[in-house]
């Protein structure tokens, strides 16, 4: 059957159930959920005894895609029908027979399955269903090193048919997918060993030929002489076969068996039972699934953290909080997981706790508010409250509600020490699933109307003690978020809480900005701007260390920090004036000529074909020149330090040193002046002098090194600040000087060079106003600078006359005759651009 045809039949969609093709199974799920929800289809589709009887029959199949296509119909069976006793009786035994099958895509439908049930039935299920699951769960959590151990796949629980296919590893791209059985003996003493190399047997007694020597002495267990040589020994247990996935090859995510797909089982059942299920999760329920939030493999945590939430759901009010201290403490944990997974699924666990534990507390204070509002209002239409907190995060959202910042409920505050620094700082993290979760969690507990700056400064020595561990981390995305998080802390929450704290998050920053990574040094040059504005005082002792790393990461290899340490020194120069300006003044003269001194690479690629020095072709060569691209450093991903590296351990702080880096271009000393020239132009416009505008203007004509257009279009960038800073009378002294090489940048051929000399002459233009900006053009740019940089977008037009003329004249093949061209055209003409007479289709 095609995949364009529509089952007309039962029989048709049970045999697309049990189709190997994914889509083709899909399809078939879709036409038994219509059939059994709209049950009027044919005599087939009320058919319930031939709609259990094929799903029993693909249960029963040999082939997991048969399985898997049963399980998919089971489900929407138990759903949308109303299957009788026997049945679902006969169900559950067979998704339980399939709780460890091979095929992982199975055993995920196995706990849709149970869930199904459970929503049925009720507690029944997971009465009769909790014991093999937990029995499961439990002989998967260790794994042994010998993997012919038992345990590698035998189920062991009544109702099982046969034992487990044997799964060997599960790949680290999509856990739970098994792998191909090898054919390789599993046990490595059972796999027989190759023979030595000729030369070495010889050596060692043997004869060629297989045969010994007279007189030899019989040969070792070991595979040498009795007399032996020890080379041949030693060779023999080098050429053993070890396999990959035991022992130290081993993965930290393979050999778990169905460990993780039975407590997506075990989640299924709690979500299928619901609350009714809180007095059947006993103490070893729970300590099994604290134990599996820190298991080693991490699709395991996460699974737990997300059967966690299930269980804070199915326990909520009292029973929750009872455990409550116990499950915030592991979600702390698990909200600074190094896996984005794991970390986002301890948000969800967080966000399900806290929505829960104060359930009826929040439902009460809902319903004393209403009637409050009632009464002083003296009307009877008293706000709704009976629907407060039925839905996860709605109690949450009522705490947070009104004119200003709510009282949280008194279980949600006990956990806050533990649960709010995590929270605060995911709010920032570098994975967006993450960050856009917990910034929702945020919203939904504290509400917009500053609830959050205010639990924060009430609890802001845990706060303060997580954000400077955490600046330690070894993820540096961490530390990253750390940084930000710091600078948040120091300008928006209460100066009264934070102002204690100041100088030891200071010094976190001032470490920061050393690190080997150059975003957490972005990050912390950033919090360091800020912070000089936001406590000037605490920060006055820093400055002189802080400063020189700032004008040291005006020359970094990255751009976006040159940018950033400019505005932070701008930020400096306002907090403390003229302190500062001179020695920024002297830093900018003796910066801004370093381009000077960059090497030309250009006589390394002469004698091309392209006229210009840098053009296509002298790019091309250099990007093709094994010189540029063999025996440099390897880089750490999100680092400049070069891996495998241990000169990183030098200094006091370990891993993290700015120093450890590629060397610096001179270019790039220049292009952070210039970022800074710009600043100071826009907060001390008398610090950038009439030097320092002649240098600029020697910058815009330099032309002799590659990256002498990357250097260029940060200058264009940039121009039309500082002109603005600096004023126009002295801006006009040296206008014309840049409007020359602004003229050349704007057909340069680099699309981006182009495009920024193209802004910066209309802005200037629309700054200056036209007529003074047509006086200042030098001669011979006029038709590029005439229209301020303003690009157009011009289309293929066909000549004039040829619409017209076209019908008169002489047809070719092919050529559509008068009148019939084109719908939409007319007179049979083509479309404009297209060439020859074939009509548009």
């Amino acid at each position: 059957m095609s995949i364009a045809e529509a089952p007309t039949s039962l029989a048709e969609t049970l045999v697309l159930l049990g189709d190997p093709k994914h889509l083709q199974r899909e399809k078939g799920l879709k036409a038994l959920s219509a059939l059994l929800e709209t049950g009027n289809a044919g005599p087939d589709a009320t058919d319930h005894a031939a709609v259990e009887a094929g799903i029993e029959d693909l249960l029963a199949g040999a082939v997991w895609e048969r399985k898997l296509g049963g399980l998919m119909g089971a489900k929407a069976y138990v759903v949308l029908a109303a299957p009788g006793a026997a049945f679902t009786e006969r169900l559950r035994l067979a998704a339980m027979a399939l709780l460890e099958d091979g095929e992982v895509r199975v055993r995920l439908a196995v706990g849709e399955v149970l869930k199904a049930l459970a929503q049925r039935q009720g507690l029944a299920v997971y009465e009769a269903c909790a014991p093999g699951v937990l029995d499961s769960i439990t002989r998967s959590f260790d794994r042994t090193d010998d993997e012919g151990e038992e345990g590698e796949g035998d189920g062991g629980g009544e109702g099982r048919p046969a034992p487990m296919v044997p799964f060997t590893t599960e790949s680290p791209a999509c856990p739970g997918s098994p792998q191909p059985e090898p054919q390789e003996p599993l046990d490595p003493e059972a796999a027989p060993r190759p023979p030595p190399p000729q030369g070495v047997a010889q050596q060692a007694g043997g004869q060629p030929g297989g045969g010994q020597q007279q007189g030899a002495q019989p040969a070792s267990p070991t595979g040498g002489d009795a007399g032996g040589s020890l080379v041949a020994a030693l060779l023999q247990s080098s050429y053993r076969k070890v396999r990959v996935g035991r022992g130290e090859l081993r993965h930290d995510t393979e050999g778990w068996k169905c460990l993780e797909t039975s407590m997506r089982a075990l989640q299924g059942l709690v979500e299928g039972v619901g609350p009714s299920i809180a007095s059947r999760l006993d103490e070893p329920t729970r300590e099994l699934l604290y134990r599996a939030v820190h298991h080693t493999n991490r699709f395991v945590r996460e699974t737990a953290h997300l059967v966690l939430a299930s269980v804070c759901c199915a326990l909520r009010g009292p029973a929750l909080q009872a455990a409550a201290g116990r499950v915030a403490e592991l979600l702390a944990d698990g909200m600074g997981d190094n896996w984005s997974q794991v970390r986002y699924a301890a948000c969800v666990c967080t966000r399900s706790l806290l929505s829960w534990v104060g359930e009826e507390a929040t439902r009460a204070d809902a319903e004393a508010a209403a009637e409050a509002q009632a009464a002083a209002a003296g009307s009877a239409a008293a706000p709704d409250a009976e629907g407060a907190g039925a839905e996860e995060g709605e109690g949450m959202a009522q705490a947070g509600a009104g004119p200003g910042p709510q009282a949280l409920p008194g279980a949600v505050e006990a956990l806050l020490p533990v649960l709010l620094p995590p929270m605060c700082l995911n709010r920032y993290y570098v994975a967006e699933g993450v960050r856009r979760y917990a910034q929702g969690t945020w919203e939904a507990v504290f509400g917009r109307d500053g609830g959050g700056r205010a639990a924060v400064a009430r609890h802001v020595g845990a706060v303060v003690r997580h954000y400077t561990a955490q600046a330690r981390a070894n993820n540096h995305a961490v530390r990253e978020a750390s940084c930000a998080c710091i600078a948040e802390l120091l300008e928006k929450v209460d100066r009264r809480a934070v102002s204690p704290h100041v100088p030891s998050l200071l010094a976190v920053l001032v470490l920061a900005m050393k690190d080997s990574s150059w975003p957490v040094r972005d990050a912390a040059c950033t919090a360091a701007g800020r912070a000089v504005l936001a406590y000037p005082t605490e920060f006055r002792p820093l400055a002189p260390q802080v400063i020189p790393l700032w004008m040291d990461h005006l020359s970094d290899n990255i751009p976006a920090l040159r940018a950033n340490s400019a505005a932070a020194l701008a930020k400096a120069v306002k907090a403390y004036g003229d302190e500062v300006i001179p020695l920024l003044a002297g830093a900018l003269a003796d910066m801004l000529p370093a381009a000077r001194r960059q090497p030309a690479e250009a006589s390394k690629y002469t004698g091309l074909t392209n006229e210009t020095v840098f053009g296509v072709a002298a790019q091309k060569a250099r990007d093709n020149d094994p010189e540029v691209h063999t025996d440099q450093l390897l880089f750490s991903c999100g680092s400049l330090l070069a891996r495998f590296s241990t000169s990183s351990l030098i200094k006091s702080d370990g891993c993290m040193d700015h120093g450890f880096t590629r060397d610096r271009e001179p270019w790039e000393v220049s292009d952070g002046a210039v970022h800074l020239m710009r600043e100071l132009a826009g907060v001390a416009p008398r610090a950038v002098s009439e030097e320092h505008m002649e240098l600029l203007v020697e910058l815009a004509t330099m032309r002799s090194f590659p990256a002498a257009t990357r250097l260029r279009e940060g200058l264009w960038h940039s121009l039309p600040a500082i002109g603005k800073g600096i004023g126009k009378p002295r801006l006009k002294r040296h206008l014309s000087a840049l409007l020359g090489p602004i003229a050349q940048d704007m057909r340069c051929g680099n699309p981006l060079a182009e495009a920024a000399a193209g802004a910066a002459a209309a802005e200037l233009r629309a700054w200056v106003g036209p007529n003074v900006f047509a006086g200042y053009v030098p001669p011979g740019t006029e038709s590029v600078l005439a229209a301020g940089g303003a690009q157009e977008l011009v289309l293929p037009r066909p000549p004039p006359l040829a619409g017209i003329l076209r019908p008169f004249a002489a047809p070719t093949a092919g050529a559509p005759v008068l009148g019939l061209g084109a719908p939409g055209l007319g007179m049979g003409m083509s479309p404009p651009g297209v060439s020859g007479g074939a009509p548009a289709v």
